[in-house]
């Protein structure tokens, strides 16, 4: 798996919707900002489908040709006010063994549209970057 940065950031505009957490671990939250980012990758030209409940968040599936790439949404406390964003790629078993791994282009990528969206965004405050790529 190849996976961007962590971003970090504080928000009240993406609250809780009514059964989220019954679809992943008790007080994780993100179901409204994947729902969110989903829309405003694709205003920037990303192709991406219907978010998807993981038991560590919401994760929002983004067009690639020979790999699976994700944006990675959840919250950090149980307010649902600080919140967490990655993005992730992973198989291309092929193009792994054929010498045309893409998956690092990918996620770093995907992972500047996501950066320039919660930018210029006002929901977002405190918008910060830790962590690197260690796969």
């Amino acid at each position: 798996m190849k996976q961007s940065p962590l971003l970090t950031f504080g928000s009240s505009a993406f609250a809780a919707l009514p059964g989220e957490e019954d679809e992943t671990n008790p007080g994780i939250f993100g179901k409204a900002l994947a729902r969110w980012l989903s829309g405003q990758l694709r205003d920037a030209g990303f192709m991406t489908g219907d978010v998807i409940a993981e038991d560590f968040g919401w994760c929002v599936p983004v067009e690639a040709k020979s790999h699976s790439l994700y944006v990675a949404c959840a919250s950090t406390d149980e307010t649902a006010e600080r919140w967490q964003v990655f993005t992730f790629a992973e198989g291309g078993v092929m193009s792994r063994l054929l010498d045309k791994d893409e998956r690092a282009q990918s996620v770093a990528s995907l992972f500047s549209a996501v950066r320039r969206c919660l930018e210029s965004s006002p929901k977002v405050s405190g918008l910060r970057e830790q962590g690197l790529d260690t796969g």
